[in-house]
């Protein structure tokens, strides 16, 4: 027996989700429920946005990680997703559960999820005015791929080697991926 397909305008699915107990993401009036992470996921996770909240400490820019949402809308379509983690240097948003100018999102793969984050979440994020570099940490190997908006367009950096230097231009942070994937080397 087929089910309804029930669609909510943006304005509704923002609502709905301040008293949900569980976070959606959003994209043209259907939700998709968020699962739940694995250790290594919530580690590189917490790893990635100690680092760079301690980084960016003092200059105005904050992070955020794993439960602010990410207003991702362009081309008429309407769109709202989790990032893992995400930083801004918008200091004039208003708005204590939606961020709309983001500067660096980060998402951690996940087998779930790998396919839609290389996909629909990079269509999304590379239109959002104002990205400057959107990265995939992959929690299952050493790897970490980077996309830079650049005078020519988006362009993507791989590194898969412990040594190699992790450097997010628009904030001038740098670490490498032995930094990076520290708590989790043991378990991969």
């Amino acid at each position: 027996m087929a089910e309804p397909l029930n669609f909510l305008e943006p304005d509704a699915y923002l609502e709905v989700e301040q008293k949900s107990d569980i976070k959606h993401e959003y994209v043209n009036g259907l939700t998709v429920a968020m699962a739940g992470a694995s250790r290594r996921h919530n580690l590189l996770t917490l790893a990635l946005a100690s680092m760079l909240r301690s980084h960016l400490r003092g200059t105005g820019c904050q992070t955020f990680a794993s439960d602010m949402k990410v207003n991702a809308s362009h081309k008429g379509n309407n769109i709202f997703y989790y990032p893992d983690v995400m930083v801004s240097c918008n200091q004039k948003s208003n708005n204590n559960y939606v961020e709309d100018h983001p500067q660096i999102i980060i998402e951690v793969l996940s087998p779930s999820t790998e396919a839609r984050d290389r996909m629909e979440k990079l269509a999304a994020y590379t239109a959002i005015p104002g990205l400057k570099e959107y990265v995939l940490v992959h929690q299952d190997k050493i790897a970490v791929d980077i996309y830079q908006s650049t005078s020519a367009g988006w362009e993507v950096i791989r590194l898969t080697h412990e040594q190699e230097v992790a450097h997010l231009v628009s904030i001038d942070f740098s670490a490498t991926l032995q930094e990076i994937y520290g708590d989790v080397v043991g378990v991969l």
